[in-house]
């Protein structure tokens, strides 16, 4: 039997078909072309006619980075809110809450751009050494590199969703760390841990700590894009909502400690940084161990593949102390990367919406669907979202209780060595 459009458990078809597809490519080229168009003119007015490097001081890399995020901003707030108002996502926030959703993302996205430019570039720069390039190579250079960047940066505000705000977000972390990495004061800042990273007054440390920040802004509107997918999920398929909450709580948990990381690096306060360091490997580590439990009808490969990761954990903890093998800087590293490929693995399994073209939402959330092509098309859903009651709170707070709790037993533990 065909099924009804009126089933819950159905999708809608992508409103971005047709014309709508068409308006998004067309846009991105506008975007692209503007971007290309600054890109040329600040390379002829910066570089004078002279000989430049790759990276460094007044290069291809530095002047590319710099006019990719300049125009990656505008464009990337303005593809967000153009493709983004008319979805279920956008009506259900507060006008409040769009206009930091609007902001953090496109600092987040033009920040990105501008990072992973210079890294690149750095990375170039290593591989050949001392290869200038002449006025022409140079502005053709950062013509292109502006050009593709706003271009990708267009495309990815106008098609964002759960799953592409998770890799927005692990690019944007990976991006900026490497690009402290390359570009730290001090080279021997391994020997001691990332924190050392953010310390001091150079370049590399302002740029770790904003990456920070911006990291623990997107993890707060994650939560909430995260949240409407689990709602609608488990709504259409008549699961317990209980544990939502929980974890949307969790989620903003750690997204706020990041952005406590991001604005006291730890030669500012070492107990505060700690403090909010601490909360957020806590958070983290109640999420791993709480979603399985909680959101039970997620797929058994993935409770499988959660259990391998919390080994994981536990092996590179173990060959840090009492092992020795490596020491703390490595520990993190290791740590950092299995969390968040866990995390980017939650999303995607967590998510309603095929991650190929996840534009779309289910029934169960949408109220309508934007006219397309020649005919307009309505959906809305037959029954609301039940409230999640009171026992879904109550569990929230008492696991934030808990939280607080062991952030300050850690900060007691550090205080009395």
């Amino acid at each position: 039997m065909t099924p009804s459009r009126a089933d819950p458990a159905l999708p809608v078809e992508d409103e971005r078909t047709g014309n709508g597809r068409s308006e998004v490519e067309s846009g991105a080229l506008i975007a692209a072309a503007a971007g290309a168009l600054a890109g040329l003119l600040a390379a002829v007015i910066v570089f004078g006619g002279r000989a430049v490097g790759l990276a460094g001081e007044n290069s291809v890399g530095g002047l590319s980075a710099q006019i990719a995020g300049l125009i990656g901003l505008p464009v990337f707030g303005w593809s967000y809110v153009r493709f983004t108002r008319h979805s279920p996502r956008w009506r259900r926030r507060a006008r409040i809450r769009r206009i930091l959703d609007t902001i953090g993302l496109s600092l987040t996205g033009a920040a990105m751009a501008g990072l992973l430019i210079s890294s690149v570039y750095a990375v170039f720069h290593l591989a050949f050494r001392e290869l200038l390039l002449d006025p022409f190579a140079a502005a053709l250079f950062v013509t292109l590199t502006v050009a593709a960047s706003t271009f990708a940066l267009f495309l990815l505000a106008a098609e964002i969703t759960t799953t592409r705000l998770a890799s927005l977000l692990g690019l944007f972390l990976a991006a900026g760390v490497f690009s402290s990495m390359l570009t730290a004061a001090d080279p021997r800042w391994w020997q001691a841990n990332f924190s050392a990273l953010g310390m001091g007054g150079a370049t590399s440390a302002y740029a770790f700590n904003l990456t920070i920040l911006l990291a623990g802004l997107v993890m707060t509107t994650l939560a909430d894009y995260l949240t409407l997918d689990l709602r609608s999920r488990r709504s259409a398929a008549g699961s317990d909502l209980r544990g939502v909450p929980l974890v949307r709580i969790i989620i903003i948990i750690v997204g706020v400690a990041l952005i406590g990381v991001g604005l006291v690096p730890v030669d500012v306060s070492f107990i505060v940084h700690n403090t909010f360091a601490t909360s957020a490997v806590v958070g983290f580590v109640a999420l791993i161990v709480l979603v399985p439990l909680v959101l039970k009808d997620l797929p058994r490969s993935f409770v499988v593949t959660t259990t391998v990761f919390v080994l994981a954990i536990g092996g590179a903890v173990l060959l840090w102390y009492p092992i020795g093998y490596y020491n703390l800087t490595a520990l993190e590293l290791v740590a950092v990367l299995i969390v968040f490929a866990w995390f980017v693995l939650f999303v995607r399994n967590a998510s309603v919406v095929d991650p190929a073209s996840d534009a779309a939402v289910p029934l169960a959330q949408a109220a309508s669907v934007a006219a397309v092509g020649a005919g307009a098309r309505e959906a809305a859903s037959p029954h609301p979202l039940p409230d999640e009651g009171k026992g879904g709170r109550a569990a929230g707070w008492v696991a934030l209780g808990g939280l607080v709790g062991m952030v300050g037993f850690a900060i007691g533990r550090l205080g009395r060595r």
